[in-house]
């Protein structure tokens, strides 16, 4: 497992959606705007609730994935 994984995987809950959720909303607000030609406005209600439930998804997957390896 590379180092920087075991440090992404240590860091508390509120961290990692501290660091995830402002990244994914920016990237999706991106991509629906650019990509989909959503309006500025739509774009970014599209971003944010796509980016939290991204947030949700990693952020689970990683909780998940340490405690499977605790075990």
């Amino acid at each position: 497992m590379p180092p920087w994984l075991r440090i992404w995987e240590d860091l508390h809950i509120v961290v990692q959606v501290a660091i995830v959720l402002p990244l994914s909303v920016v990237l999706l607000w991106g991509a629906h705007v650019a990509l989909l030609n959503q309006p500025v406005g739509r774009g970014l209600a599209y971003g944010a609730f796509w980016g939290a439930l991204l947030t949700a998804a990693v952020v689970g997957a990683s909780r998940s994935e340490k405690a499977r390896r605790e075990r």
